[in-house]
């Protein structure tokens, strides 16, 4: 990967793993109603692997020098994602405030697709890369999916979700995902002896 160019798309042919084994990767994709939108959400973890050192999503630490690189991303995406649409479906039946079930899970499980790209393969499991350091998380997912077409709520979902973010956010959806996100990974921060890094 160059340093100064975004990373290449790769092509179809190319793929490291089939849409099957992406949806076997991340279930709660099966439970989004519309296909075009869930063939886009696989077609996006896709190419971003593709375009990674990885091999395999599952192989991507979640944060590799905040938490031990045995804290996978996949399971942190899934937590994130059931817990997004728990809140939704909470505050709905109390509340009687509507959610879209479809852009919930859709962003939710994009919000970390960028961390294909910000970590790399290394001998203690990864590491950030040059990518990492001048490209601001959130950003290339965002990138990604403005270029399918997505909807701009769910763009904005997805840049918003990280406190690295100059932007708030300003849907139900991206509030719960921001919010969750943060409670799983100072979760996963407090479990293994890191402090929790919660803000406004």
């Amino acid at each position: 990967m160059a340093d100064t160019a975004l990373p290449a798309t790769a092509t179809a042919t190319a793929n490291k793993a089939t849409a099957e084994e992406i949806l076997d990767t991340f279930p709660e994709l099966r439970d989004v109603a519309d296909d075009t939108l869930r063939e886009t959400v696989v077609e996006i973890w896709q190419e971003v692997l593709n375009e990674s050192g990885w091999q395999s999503v599952g192989d991507v630490p979640k944060h590799p020098y905040k938490v031990p690189a045995s804290v996978k991303l996949v399971e942190h995406t899934r937590s994130t994602t059931q817990m997004a649409v728990a809140v939704a479906e909470v505050v709905e039946r109390v509340q009687g405030i509507p959610f879209d079930r479809d852009l919930l899970i859709a962003a939710a499980n994009l919000h970390d697709v960028s961390k294909l790209l910000e970590f790399e393969p290394s001998e203690k499991g990864g590491r950030a890369s040059r990518f990492g350091h001048l490209i601001q998380h959130g950003f290339y997912g965002a990138h990604k999916m403005w270029n399918k077409g997505l909807p701009l709520e769910m763009v904005h979902n997805v840049i918003v979700h990280t406190a690295t973010s100059k932007y708030v956010p300003q849907t139900w959806e991206a509030v719960i995902v921001h919010y969750v996100d943060m409670l799983d990974s100072s979760a996963l921060n407090l479990l293994h002896g890191v402090p929790a890094t919660i803000k406004d």
